[in-house]
């Protein structure tokens, strides 16, 4: 809004996308047990001569916008569909697929599971539109699977299936959000760290800049399970900004000196306790900055105090504010006793809390062929992948931490 940098970067909680052979070779299923979603579609009611038209399934081609034409066809197969979150879902599975996949592809069945917290302003839709559009490139054969191991270093030059990858997110995202900013699903692409700045000319294109190789930092997520509005937070910004120009302009001009710093460090080949500690540092900046903006909320900066008085870290709101969640950066020397009795004090509190990692590798894939039998029978299966109980049972069973197996682009 202001075309000031940001700083994303990847989380280790992620979202999983389990593809497998469809019993009817003519049916195509989507799965996502996470918000009670199954949708099945018979290939022979996709109208595919009218798509044809505004389509080409084997040279796909970018745009910028969403093309009315394809949304107006795929929308007469969603009559049906009852919920608002529940067509926006089918109809950005659906676009991909009508795009990266066509008609000659068999049917298949998509089952979804989601680690991240849904609706929480994390990028849980950008990280879902990752994995559509990176399963179904492959299944299109536009992409090459990954080939790139967990802890191997990446360079510029290993972009091309990942920028194919990225630009169609960036079309599932602008089938749940209209006009995002690209920067959730780069970071869920790329992995590491992405800074992001939108120019004010609306003609000259974002400037985005990829950390691929910024390694993972121990991070504790904290949902407040406040609801907010990124509408209401956002315009409350613009009103003190016309009240106030010059004062809200200073701390603006601050947030951009901050991120500007923050990407000196995090941009560096070498990474170690100098470099966590000054992170950590802007970090406390940065929320004493979101602070005089108004758009931080009683319940995050009671998250703040608790973990500023046990001194695990340094704490920020993040994402839109005003509820929503907060970040720590937790600090080299601490307990895991000791994060154990903060997780509980936040509990106490009403918040849901996520041990997890700032940074590490993006989208990747891991391939039937690739894994032993027993891991098969663990994974490769519908009834099982959707059957996982929560979170850290599907962690603990096919995370990319447990299973070496996982490959990268």
């Amino acid at each position: 809004m202001y075309s000031k940098p940001a700083i994303a970067a990847a989380l280790s909680l992620r979202a999983y996308l389990l593809v497998e052979p469809n019993e009817n070779s003519d049916e195509i299923t989507l799965q996502f047990p996470d918000i009670s979603l199954n949708c099945t579609w018979n290939k022979k009611d996709i109208p595919w001569a009218k798509l044809a038209k505004f389509v080409d399934v084997k040279a796909p081609v970018f745009t910028e916008e969403l093309v009315p034409e394809v949304m107006e066809v795929l929308g007469d197969l969603l009559t049906n569909v009852e919920t608002k979150f529940h067509y926006i879902t089918c109809h950005c599975f659906l676009y991909l697929y009508a795009n990266l996949c066509g008609e000659s592809v068999p049917g298949m069945t998509f089952h979804v599971r989601s680690t991240l917290p849904i609706g929480a302003g994390l990028g849980s839709s950008a990280s879902v539109a990752v994995c559509l559009a990176s399963a179904l490139a492959i299944l299109g054969g536009h992409v090459a699977k990954p080939t790139i191991d967990q802890n191997a270093k990446v360079t510029h030059n290993d972009t091309r299936e990942s920028d194919f990858i990225n630009n169609w997110s960036l079309i599932g995202e602008k089938c749940f959000h209209g006009n995002p900013s690209g920067i959730d699903n780069a970071v869920a692409t790329y992995g590491g760290a992405v800074m992001f700045q939108r120019m004010k000319n609306p003609n000259q294109p974002s400037v985005r800049t990829t950390m691929r190789n910024f390694p993972p930092l121990k991070l504790l997520l904290t949902n407040t399970t406040v609801p907010r509005s990124t509408a209401e937070v956002v315009a409350g910004v613009g009103v003190k900004n016309e009240k106030y120009p010059k004062t809200i302009g200073s701390v603006l001009d601050a947030m951009e000196h901050l991120a500007m710093d923050a990407y000196q460090i995090m941009a560096r080949s070498f990474f170690g306790e100098e470099e966590r500690q000054k992170l950590r540092e802007l970090v406390n900046i940065n929320h004493g900055l979101l602070v005089a903006l108004g758009v931080s909320h009683p319940s995050l900066e009671k998250v703040k105090i608790i973990g500023d008085s046990n001194g695990i870290g340094a704490t920020k709101l993040t994402g839109a504010g005003g509820g929503g969640c907060a970040i720590t950066l937790v600090d080299d020397d601490v307990d895991e006793s000791k994060i154990e009795v903060v997780m509980k004090e936040f509990e106490e509190n009403g918040f849901e809390t996520y041990e997890t990692t700032l940074g590490g590798k993006g989208a990747g894939c891991l391939s039937f062929e690739d894994v032993d039998e027993s891991t098969r029978s663990k994974i490769f299966a519908g009834k099982t992948f959707n059957g996982f109980k929560d979170r850290f049972e599907i962690e603990n069973v096919l995370g990319v931490q447990n299973v070496t197996e996982w490959k990268f682009w």
